[in-house]
């Protein structure tokens, strides 16, 4: 984590929650579009949440939407529940009732271009009986299993063009929790990290890691409402420049290789500097 290896953290405050959802949607597809065209391709990690899932549902009524070439773009997610796969609470199903999977549906997005996180495949009863070293594992190789997922697709070193988070009121962001090992995981070599005992339902979870963040282009931290202002607060106050953060407020250390944007609205930001 040198100070080399990310970029600078840029704040940028709007007026309202729906005008920060329409300019993060705007900004979405303009990076879409200068990334293909650069590239045959286009790989953005996902957040959910309600700022997420409100940003998603802004995109296909966008009048900049019509410049992505969505058959050229790879979904990816930050971190994911790990539950079964048709329950609510997975950020996947959540973006796809919101927004993809009307493009899957109509073919615009090929269904082999969405890359969820595994599910919890186990029986309900498996899950309800599983020990803590019976959760280890399986969240190891959910992670293990996303991991290789990346590396097929992108190669070794390939990294997400745009990953978006939201951030907690306890100022966690993906799965990584304040206090909790995952964040301070600090070996390049892992990408995703199965997480237990998360201290927000459901308690079993696959994130991104730190290093990996980093490694991705651009890393975009999106909060709104009042709710949230002490968490921004504390993890600009606690980032540094060398990428390390305050393990109490883990979104300290959110930044990317080459664009770091905290995007908030004025109730998230009242708190920034006070």
């Amino acid at each position: 984590m040198s100070s080399s290896s990310i970029a600078p953290r840029t704040v940028v405050v709007h007026p309202t929650r729906d005008l920060l959802h329409e300019a993060v949607a705007s900004r979405l597809l303009l990076a879409l579009a200068d990334r293909l065209a650069a590239s045959d391709r286009a790989d953005i990690a996902l957040t959910g949440g309600r700022d997420g899932n409100a940003i998603l549902s802004a995109l296909p009524a966008h009048p900049l939407n019509a410049i992505v070439d969505w058959s050229r773009v790879h979904l990816w997610w930050g971190d994911e529940r790990f539950v079964p796969a048709d329950d609510p609470d997975r950020n996947a199903r959540q973006a796809r009732d919101a927004w993809f999977g009307a493009l899957v549906d109509s073919g615009q997005i090929p269904a082999s271009h969405v890359h969820e996180m595994p599910a919890d495949t186990r029986s309900a009863s498996e899950i309800a009986s599983a020990t803590d070293a019976d959760n280890d594992a399986v969240l190891a190789k959910a992670a293990a299993d996303y991991q290789a997922e990346i590396e097929r697709e992108l190669g070794p070193d390939g990294v997400f063009d745009v990953a978006m988070f939201g951030i907690g009121p306890d100022g966690h962001f993906a799965s990584l929790f304040p206090d909790h090992p995952e964040v301070l995981l600090n070996d390049p070599a892992v990408k995703a990290v199965g997480v237990n005992h998360s201290p927000k339902l459901p308690p079993l979870r696959v994130s991104l890691t730190v290093p990996f963040i980093h490694s991705c282009r651009a890393v975009w931290m999106i909060a709104s409402t009042p709710g949230k202002a002490d968490a921004v607060a504390a993890a600009l106050a606690g980032a540094k420049t060398d990428g390390t953060g305050d393990p109490h407020v883990p979104s300290s250390f959110a930044a990317g290789a080459g664009q770091s944007l905290w995007l908030l609205d004025q109730d998230a930001h009242a708190k920034v500097n006070a």
